[in-house]
This record gives structure tokens, C-alpha cells and sequence, in this order.
């Protein structure tokens, strides 16, 4: 599976989403076998993990009650 880049999309939890559908969507419809689905899930989990952590968690740490950045 290629790299997603969640910061080209304007709401990074909605791309997951939509990246999920489609392996899922793929695996109904038989043009990937379930063992292929399980490793692009796992895939696509462990980036958008990483990006999480890396550029939304930081910058959820920095605001402040109010939703401010401090």
C-alpha cells in the first residue's frame, strides 16, 4: 500500500475513513482475498497512527481548555 498523505486532506479522520471503505469495499466485491484486506487495514492503521501522534496529538497538547493555542 502507497504512503497517504492525511495532511493533503482537510479532515484527516474522514480520509481514514474513506481509505477503510475502500479495502473493505474491495474485499466484498472478491478483488482482494481477506488476507490481503487484513494487511492493508493493519497498513493503513499503523500511518494514520503515526501521523496521530505525530501532528495531531502535538497540537491538541499546545491548546489550552478553551480550545486556544497557548
Amino acid at each position: 500500500m502507497d504512503k497517504i498523505h492525511f495532511e493533503d486532506h482537510r479532515d484527516p479522520f474522514k480520509a481514514f475513513n474513506i481509505h477503510m471503505s475502500i479495502i473493505c469495499d474491495l474485499e466484498e466485491g472478491d478483488k482482494i482475498n481477506e488476507e490481503e484486506a487484513f494487511a492493508q487495514i493493519k497498513d493503513l492503521y499503523k500511518q494514520f497512527k503515526y501521523y496521530y501522534k505525530h501532528t495531531v496529538k502535538p497540537k491538541l497538547e499546545t491548546m489550552d481548555k478553551e480550545g486556544y493555542y497557548k
